[in-house]
């Protein structure tokens, strides 16, 4: 296995000491820290040919980052989720316990997932308009490290106070497009977001659709009840609250507007959306946790239900 961790992810420096320990009867690895995206994008370049299973250690923002070179690669990808979110871990059933990951990464089975395109960007989880790209930019790496995933909820209540709504056309397939204002625009291949917002009831990361959510304007407490319902699904679904499920999304603004992709500001508007269909293998665990929705294998082994 190759194994690339961020030192500059949030649980990084504890995971890399604690790695030695748990890799120890694990001698044909290979454990490299990566300074920059470019050092891991030639770590998996250089390296990835050569090894079995390359496993990723950090958040989100790292994943997404080594996308392009682990689609050109195409090996069997795990995860360590050492960031703070860590959205796709939980999407595809890892924990953040850095033990259990790194024996799913060793022991557990392949299953392929779908992958979003922006604008021939490839993403994993989310690309979004409005308040998420607000919460990004009232981030930081000290806010991270010392808050970890309430640092989300600080952020949020910031960029909420100072919330403006936009106008957004939104075209979904060959439907009508949808106009007006929105605080925010979703479009979603895996299931969580944002620290464990949930895109949709039943979006999976392998169920060859995108998921697309609308927040409309309306009162903060109805903009805090659609963000509790997507968290925790308290109550009915607030009026504020839109869905619907696509196979092509096209977002346009009247003015270009930053896209926030899997955590990082990195697209803007207008902006098109796809969907590769299996474009990624993934290692998941063998049996997932119960209830798990992540994927469309919920409720079954994940080893039946893997592809080989």
């Amino acid at each position: 296995m190759l194994i690339l961790v961020n030192p500059g992810a949030s649980r990084a420096e504890a995971a890399l000491r604690e790695l030695e320990t748990l890799l120890r009867d694990h001698r044909n690895t290979r454990v490299i820290k990566t300074s920059s995206a470019d050092h891991l994008a030639q770590a998996i370049m250089q390296h990835g040919p050569s090894s079995a299973r390359i496993v990723i250690g950090g958040g989100d923002g790292t994943i997404s980052c080594a996308l392009p070179q682990l689609l050109a690669l195409g090996k069997p990808v795990a995860v360590l989720p050492l960031g703070t979110a860590n959205d796709f871990a939980k999407t595809i059933g890892v924990g953040i316990d850095l033990a259990e990951a790194a024996q799913v990464a060793i022991e557990g089975v392949e299953h392929r997932i779908d992958v979003g395109v922006i604008n021939g960007r490839p993403f994993l989880n989310v690309a979004s308009i409005g308040l998420p790209v607000d919460v990004a930019e009232a981030q930081s790496s000290q806010l991270k490290r010392r808050l970890r995933i309430f640092s989300y909820g600080a952020s949020l209540r910031q960029a909420v106070h100072g919330a403006q709504p936009f106008t957004i056309d939104v075209q979904i397939d060959d439907r009508p497009s949808l106009s007006g204002l929105a605080y925010q625009v979703s479009v979603g291949n895996g299931r969580f977001h944002g620290g464990g917002l949930t895109v949709s009831d039943h979006a999976s990361i392998d169920d060859g659709l995108l998921d697309v959510y609308i927040v409309r304007p309306g009162r903060y407490w109805q903009l805090f009840a659609a963000l509790a319902y997507m968290r925790f699904g308290l109550g009915p679904k607030p009026e504020v609250l839109e869905r619907h499920t696509a196979s092509r999304v096209t977002l346009r603004t009247r003015k270009p507007r930053a896209v926030n992709v899997d955590g990082e500001i990195c697209a803007g508007t207008p902006a098109e959306f796809s969907l590769e269909r299996e474009a990624l293998t993934v290692v998941v665990p063998r049996t997932l946790p119960p209830g798990h929705l992540g994927l469309a294998c919920v409720g079954r082994s994940a080893a039946k239900n893997a592809l080989t």
